[in-house]
C-alpha cells in the first residue's frame, strides 16, 4: 500500500517512514501541500496524512483540493493536528477529512492509519446471489463485485434467484427489492428469512431506488442486514459488502470452531463415537422420554475379545486400528435415532430408542459376525455381545441397563466368547410408569 504522509517536520516524517515501511508499505514522504496534491495526482496513493499546520496551505485547503480531483475523490485523509480547536476540526470534517487525529500519539495514530489501508484493500473471497432486473444497474454491480474478487450468480427474478439460492455456498444475498415477476425482492428477503432466520449465517443486502424511510424500516423487519439507494456508489458497495461479507465468514468460522470444539469434548476421537461424557446429553434424554411416554428402548454392550492380547502381541497401533474399525461399523450400522458410545476401553455401546429385545438381539448377532469378518490390519477379532431392553411399564435409567447388559456380555465370555446373549432386564426394574 502507499502512504502519503504531508508534514513540514523531518523528525515527524522521519519516524512516520519507518513505522511505514517495518509494516511492509510504501511510504511518499513531502513536506508542503502543493507537492503532496502533485502525488496525489500523479501516483497512485491508498491513504493520506496531512498535517493540519504546512508552509503553504493548511490541512483544510489541501483536503478540500484533494477531495476535488479525481484521484482523491475516494482515498482516506487523515488529518493530523496538535489543537484542540473545535472549529477547526469541523472545518476539516466539511472539507472532506475522514478523520482527525493528534499528532502526539504516533503508535496510536499509525495503528489507526493501517486500518484504514485494510479496509481499503477491496478484494474478498465469496460468493454472491444477486438479483436485478435492470441490465443497467447490473453492468454496475457485476463490474463491482467481481473486481472485489467475488463469484456472482446473478438472477433477473426473484423466484428463480430463490431456488438457486444455496445457504451453505452463498455468503451473501443482493437483491433490488422491485424486480419484476412473480416474487418481489421484498418476498425473496421474507422466504430466506423464513427458511434461514440466522442474519449472521445469511446476511442480506437490499437495494431501491425509492429512498423511503418506512419501505426501509420495513425491510429491516423483514430481516435485511443491510441497505443501499440507487443509483449506487462504488465505494459504498464495496465498502458494505465486504464488512457483510467478512463479518458472515467470521461468523463461519467461529462456528466451526465451536462444532471443533463439541467434538472434542462429546467424541471419541479413535472411533468416531460418543464418548461417556456425550451420555448425560443424549442417553439420559433418550431414556427419560422412553419412561414418559412407556416406549420400547434396547442397549447392546460389545466387548472386543481379547483385547489385551491383541495389544500385547500385535502392539497398540494396531489395536487402535481393531478399535476404529468396530467403531465405524457400529457407526454404519446406527439409525439416525440410535446412539454409539464408546463406554471405555474396548466396551463400545449401542442405545436403540424404539427397538424391542427381540429386534435388538437380531442387531446384535448381526454385529458380531460382522465383527468376525473385519479382520482390520489382517487381525481376525470376535466379539462378546450383550443385550438388554427396557420392560413395559417400568421406569428405568441407562445404569440400569447397562448393568444387566454387562452381565449378558460375562455369560458371553463364560460361553466361549464370540456369542450373543440377550437378558430380559425384569430384575433392574424400578417405579412403575403410571397407565
Amino acid at each position: 500500500m502507499n502512504i502519503l504522509v504531508v508534514d513540514h517536520s523531518k523528525v515527524f516524517r522521519a519516524l512516520w517512514k519507518r513505522l511505514v515501511a517495518n509494516a511492509g508499505h510504501e511510504p511518499i514522504m513531502v513536506d508542503d501541500g502543493a507537492e503532496g496534491l502533485s502525488v496525489l495526482k500523479s501516483r497512485h496513493v491508498d491513504l493520506v496524512c496531512v498535517s493540519l499546520t504546512l508552509p503553504d496551505m493548511d490541512g483544510v485547503e489541501f483536503c478540500r483540493q484533494a477531495r476535488a480531483m479525481r484521484a482523491g475523490r475516494s482515498v482516506p485523509l487523515i488529518v493530523l493536528t496538535s489543537t484542540e480547536d473545535k472549529q477547526a476540526r469541523m472545518q476539516a470534517f466539511e472539507a472532506g477529512a475522514t478523520d482527525i487525529h493528534p499528532k502526539t500519539d504516533i503508535e496510536e495514530l499509525f495503528n489507526q492509519a493501517s486500518r484504514f489501508v485494510e479496509e481499503n484493500d477491496n478484494r474478498v473471497s465469496g460468493r454472491v446471489l444477486y438479483v436485478e432486473d435492470s441490465s443497467v444497474v447490473a453492468h454496475v454491480m457485476l463490474r463491482i463485485l467481481e473486481g472485489m474478487g467475488l463469484r456472482v450468480d446473478h438472477f433477473k427474478s426473484a423466484a428463480e434467484a430463490f431456488q438457486a439460492f444455496e445457504p451453505e455456498t452463498h455468503d451473501l444475498v443482493i437483491s433490488d427489492i422491485l424486480v419484476e415477476g412473480e416474487m418481489s425482492g421484498m418476498g425473496l428477503v421474507s422466504k430466506v428469512r423464513e427458511a434461514y432466520p440466522d442474519k449472521a449465517r445469511v446476511p442480506i443486502l437490499a437495494m431501491s431506488g425509492m429512498d423511503d424511510s418506512t419501505r426501509r424500516v420495513e425491510l429491516f423487519r423483514l430481516g435485511v442486514n443491510d441497505f443501499i439507494s440507487k443509483p449506487v456508489i462504488e465505494e459504498e458497495v464495496i465498502s458494505r459488502v465486504s464488512n457483510l461479507i467478512s463479518n458472515k465468514q467470521l461468523f463461519d468460522q467461529v462456528q466451526s470452531q465451536r462444532r471443533h470444539l463439541y467434538d472434542l469434548a462429546m467424541i471419541d476421537q479413535l472411533t468416531g463415537l460418543y464418548n461417556r461424557n456425550s451420555l448425560a446429553e443424549f442417553a439420559n434424554k433418550a431414556f427419560s422420554e422412553a419412561n414418559r411416554h412407556d416406549f420400547p428402548l434396547s442397549l447392546i454392550l460389545v466387548d472386543i475379545d481379547h483385547f489385551k492380547k491383541i495389544n500385547d502381541t500385535h502392539g497398540h497401533l494396531n489395536g487402535d486400528a481393531v478399535l476404529a474399525a468396530v467403531g465405524e461399523l457400529l457407526r454404519d450400522s446406527c439409525r439416525s435415532e440410535d446412539f454409539a458410545v464408546r463406554f471405555g476401553g474396548e466396551e463400545l455401546m449401542l442405545i436403540l430408542p424404539h427397538c424391542e429385545l427381540e429386534d435388538a438381539e437380531q442387531r446384535g448377532e448381526q454385529l458380531r459376525r460382522e465383527i468376525e469378518t473385519l479382520k482390520p490390519s489382517g487381525i481376525t477379532i470376535t466379539g462378546s455381545v450383550g443385550v438388554t431392553a427396557r420392560p413395559r411399564g417400568t421406569r428405568v435409567s441407562m445404569e440400569d441397563l447397562f448393568r444387566v447388559a454387562d452381565q449378558a456380555v460375562y455369560k458371553a465370555k463364560e460361553a466361549g466368547r464370540n456369542k450373543v446373549f440377550a437378558v430380559a432386564a425384569e430384575s433392574a426394574a424400578g417405579e412403575t410408569v403410571a397407565g
